[in-house]
């Protein structure tokens, strides 16, 4: 049986660049949910807002380090 391997660095440098736009977008459109909120801060917003610094930290890994590309 073939061993399956997660991937978390994306292979290419066109999705790199793709998930850091996309990242970028995630985390300025949370922190603008977040600082118009007057009440507690809503669960699903602050996952999402964590889950955009992920996706930025991959790609900014991904293409200072071409060599971590697919791994």
């Amino acid at each position: 049986m073939a061993e399956r391997r997660w991937h978390f660095i994306p292979e290419t440098a066109a999705l790199c660049w793709i998930f850091l736009a996309v990242g970028a977008v995630l985390l300025v459109s949370s922190i603008l949910s977040l600082t118009g909120t007057d009440s507690r801060a809503p669960v699903l917003t602050v996952i999402a807002a964590v889950a955009a610094v992920a996706l930025i930290v991959m790609s900014v890994i991904g293409l200072a380090r071409p060599k971590l590309r697919g791994r």
